[in-house]
């Protein structure tokens, strides 16, 4: 039997890992998307339903969210991870993101989604609660699509394990 690794409290996120990333796409203030790259995020209710991002309160996006009061969450496929890795590591205050992805309108919301996403759902601000160095932004889900679904995803998604590492699943 192996030995138990201690102190890794720093680390202790990676340990819930890996996770499917998601890019989550605001509008800015001229109306271009601006995305993130977000692995922190869950379902917290589904009436109404509700999920949670958990994003650090200096970026961009979180500031968008705030003023704009809504968001969309897009589900990359393995073949984005090229686009994955550029708008995951770099800031959009100084690098415009808007022409990384094909971009289409959403159903409800302004925000649009990204049409190379394997699913895609739009969120309306619900809430944002402070928590430490980060925020837990709480949407309400008003739409929901993905490009192929039969009451379960059988999907092969694209896994984040931490920092700039990422895997493509093979799929079931």
């Amino acid at each position: 039997m192996s030995e138990w690794i201690l102190g890794l409290e720093g680390l202790y996120h990676r340990l819930l890992s890996p996770r499917v990333p998601v890019i989550v796409v605001a509008l800015r203030d001229d109306d271009k998307p601006n995305a993130m790259v977000v692995a922190w995020h869950t379902p917290v209710s589904l009436n109404p339903p509700i999920l949670a991002l958990s994003i650090a309160p200096d970026r961009l996006t979180h500031r968008l969210i705030e003023k704009r009061g809504e968001f969309t969450l897009n589900i990359p496929s393995p073949a984005l991870l090229e686009k994955v890795k550029t708008v995951g590591s770099v800031s959009g205050k100084s690098y415009d993101k808007s022409t990384t992805f094909n971009f289409t309108k959403g159903t409800i919301i302004k925000t649009p989604i990204i049409d190379e996403s394997m699913g895609a759902i739009e969120c309306k601000l619900h809430k944002i609660l402070e928590m430490g160095d980060h925020s837990i932004i709480l949407g309400e889900v008003v739409a929901a699509r993905a490009k192929s679904f039969d009451g379960i995803w059988l999907s092969s998604p694209l896994l984040h394990l931490g920092g700039t590492k990422y895997v493509k699943f093979g799929g079931l």
